[in-house]
């Protein structure tokens, strides 16, 4: 499972986290690349390696076209000023850029990734000002630096194919920060709500350090805060922030890390872990659309989902849909539900589940490449199923029945074991 750790000694914004994604090895003209999938003109994207207190790191910058760093102003950020530049009058309302986000050409997951980030900064701009969230304005400058710095956290996480996120405390300054709207305290009002789960401290500087979009990329993709264990680090990326201290290297950490796959790990259980479960009775819906709720549920994160035929009050025919999730796309998934079916209300309870060790293994047949999936207890091997849609492929291709590639697949992983 490859895990990411960030590590906010000095906090985090969307800058620090895309430049420490390119230091890991991110691609920048791929990040230009899918970048130019959204109808967002006018900046352009600088990389460069700075030095912060004698550390290496990769600083990002998104200029825009009024000549003028957007990064590089006194709190890292223009996020807190709403204000109107003169000659742009250009306002973005949330819904708008979550529907951009939506229809654009990038993949499922840098999608859902970018969707949530920004959904999350939303809500939270929108609790401060009293605004309901989809109508919460970006302006003009603002909103390029946001969407690029949002979007462009996910395409890099996507990218490397992070599946689990962790945090370690993160150190979000002092002090008080300038804006159109006066003067606010550190953490601004906005970032405050978005670090409700985190475990903040405040060390070593006197202005702030966690950004509302930085913030929101943590709410979003986060599942746990606390410390690095059990884990194997094999990447480690800095990014660095805008503002500079003389002895306090103004980064962001990120650490790539793998499972420890260690003599103790093997002798363990199976993995337990824990999921929620979230049911809804449906009695008044057409088929197809609940295929359609189905497979929407599945992009949005979730594990396993089924519609169960029930009978209903008063005779009539129904279903329970049933949707397995990880406790952190819980509520995610429950928006997605009472958006796209008819139901009312939502059970949820957390389940303890028993899963068995799961490893994917390419073989080669005499049809060609077929990817195999392994269930393996205690080490031992209990299933080998070949990969439906490579089978599927290959069958069509050679014209042979389906169950012969699946054979023969099970078979090239029997004879290399």
């Amino acid at each position: 499972m490859k895990t990411l750790y960030f590590d906010c000694f000095s906090g985090i914004s969307g800058d620090m986290t895309i430049g420490a994604l390119l230091d890991l090895g991110l691609s920048l003209d791929y990040l230009k690349a899918e970048l130019r999938k959204l109808p967002v003109e006018g900046y352009e994207l600088q990389s460069s390696r700075v030095v912060r207190a004698n550390i290496s790191a990769t600083k990002f910058d998104v200029v825009v076209e009024d000549g003028k760093h957007e990064h590089g102003h006194d709190h890292g950020h223009d996020e807190h000023d709403h204000h109107h530049h003169h000659h742009h009058h250009h306002h973005h309302k949330a819904s708008e850029i979550l529907a951009m986000i939506r229809q654009s050409g990038l993949n499922a997951n840098a999608k859902r990734i970018a969707g949530d980030i920004f959904t999350k900064l939303a809500i939270s701009e929108g609790k401060v000002h009293h605004v309901p969230p989809e109508e919460v304005e970006f302006h003009e400058v603002g909103a390029v630096d946001s969407i690029v710095d949002t979007v462009g956290a996910a395409i890099g996480f996507d990218a490397i194919g992070v599946e689990r996120f962790i945090c370690s405390p993160i150190n979000v300054g002092s002090g008080f920060i300038h804006c159109q709207h006066g003067i606010y305290p550190v953490p601004a009002p906005a970032t405050a709500d978005l670090l409700r789960n985190a475990t903040i401290y405040s060390k070593h500087a006197a202005t702030e350090l966690v950004t509302p979009t930085g913030a929101a990329i943590l709410a979003a993709v986060v599942g746990e805060f606390g410390p690095l264990s059990g884990v194997s680090i094999e990447q480690i990326g800095y990014g660095a922030g805008t503002k500079q201290f003389e002895d306090f290297p103004n980064c962001l950490r990120l650490m790539v890390c793998g499972d420890r796959k260690d003599e103790a790990r093997r002798h363990e259980a199976p993995a337990m872990d824990t999921i929620v479960v979230i049911e809804a009775n449906i009695d008044d819906m057409a088929p197809q659309n609940l295929a359609f709720v189905t497979e929407r549920l599945m992009e949005g994160g979730a594990l396993d989902v089924c519609a169960i035929p029930a009978q209903m009050k008063k005779g009539r025919a129904g279903y329970l849909l049933q949707v397995l999730a990880p406790p952190n796309r819980q509520e995610v998934l429950e928006d997605l539900i009472f958006r796209e079916t008819t139901t009312i209300g939502l059970r949820h309870y957390t389940a303890a589940r028993s899963v068995l060790e799961r490893e994917i293994v390419q073989v080669e047949t005499a049809h060609g490449k077929v990817a195999v999936k392994v269930s393996k207890r205690g080490g031992k091997v209990t299933n080998v199923a070949p990969e439906y849609e490579d089978c599927a492929r290959l069958a069509r291709e050679k014209n042979i029945p389906l169950k012969d590639v699946q054979a023969a697949a099970v078979q090239a992983y029997r004879d290399h074991q």
